[in-house]
């Protein structure tokens, strides 16, 4: 969508390299007063209206600040808040997940240590190879979790490695784009010279807007690293909860699995081979239980291993002080060149 559009609300308009190039006065207007979104509107200070609730977080309120000063880059901040809403469901789905599998192996041990000994009472006594059986099905049933888990976890990590990847590409490609009309527009004050030859107050205007074009592009650079920045440290802050939330259910689980087969009365007959059975069932249980919440955990640094933020376009590297001192150098340097050449006169 272009500036030169005519029949479009010019809040939604999202401007081209071609626009930044254009001459057209109408085109520099717009631009100008989209670039006055940032250094010509203050912020307000008690935004979004007061009403007797709790007021938003800060990430909100940050956000929408954003999108309301740059407009032209909410689609890139869609899909970085999007990736951000993927990370949480994962996190939740997995959780969830993981707990599920725990009650199910909780569920199996619970049932051979006491249905299935209880089943087998009357070949129990006396004789060991029944009561081995059951002991051996629990193992199966501990090794099936953690085979499933982690089988789980793999894919689970792949799929988020996946998805970091594929919104880094698309961070780098956006950011190179910005770049590139970074680049392109730092030499027009200088190129201009050969199209505003004897023209020098029209000179002095192009270049005065392209200087602002220059800081407009690097502010955006800027607030999208910021909005990154942002987006990340909600994630962070989920995983945080997250793992509370996962460890208390963890924890509850465990307990009332114990509290259900402590209630289990030992049969008549076999009721030795029966409590053995049920301590094992205590000493898997215990296994699954911790493994379920220590193992196959999301790592804390996936995300910004994989997103692979050094290969990004950062603020940084545009040196934009540098850029406009070394404009602001040039621009001195021919004032004095000049003056010497028309002294003689």
């Amino acid at each position: 969508m272009s500036a030169t559009d005519p029949d479009i609300d010019e809040s939604a308009r999202l401007f081209t390299s071609a626009d930044f190039l254009s001459l057209d006065a109408s085109v520099e207007a717009a631009i100008s007063r989209r670039i006055d979104l940032y250094y010509n509107a203050p912020l307000e200070i008690f935004p979004f209206g007061e009403q007797n609730r709790k007021p938003d977080r800060f990430h909100v309120l940050f956000k929408r600040q954003v999108e309301e000063r740059f407009p032209d880059d909410a689609q890139m901040r869609r899909e970085i808040s999007a990736y951000g809403r993927l990370i949480f469901r994962w996190l939740l789905t997995y959780m969830l997940g993981k707990r599920m599998m725990q009650i199910v192996a909780l569920a199996g041990l619970w049932l051979l240590a006491g249905s299935g000994a209880m089943l087998l009472q009357g070949v129990i006594v006396g004789a060991g190879p029944q009561a081995i059986a059951v002991g051996v099905a629990m193992l199966l049933v501990v090794g099936l979790f953690f085979g499933v888990n982690t089988l789980v976890f793999t894919q689970y990590r792949l799929g988020l490695e996946n998805r970091s990847y594929s919104l880094s590409r698309e961070i780098v490609q956006y950011t190179r784009t910005l770049q590139n009309d970074y680049t392109t527009i730092r030499a027009l004050p200088d190129q201009s010279e050969t199209h505003f030859q004897s023209d020098g107050p029209a000179w002095g205007k192009r270049s005065a807007f392209l200087i602002r074009l220059l800081m407009w592009i690097a502010a955006r650079m800027e607030y999208l690293e910021k909005y990154i920045q942002v987006s990340m440290w909600r994630v962070r802050r989920e995983r945080y909860w997250m793992d509370w939330a996962g460890g208390f259910l963890a924890l509850l689980v465990l307990g009332l699995w114990i509290w259900s087969l402590a209630g289990l009365s030992a049969p008549a007959e076999g009721g030795v081979t029966f409590r053995v059975l049920q301590g094992l069932a205590v000493v898997l249980g215990l296994a699954v239980s911790w493994a379920s919440f220590f193992r196959w955990r999301t790592p804390v640094t996936l995300v910004q291993d994989k997103l692979d933020t050094g290969s990004w376009i950062r603020y940084s590297t545009l040196d934009l002080d540098n850029t406009i001192g070394e404009q602001v150098r040039r621009d001195k340097e021919r004032l004095v060149e000049y003056r010497h050449l028309t002294r003689g006169r």
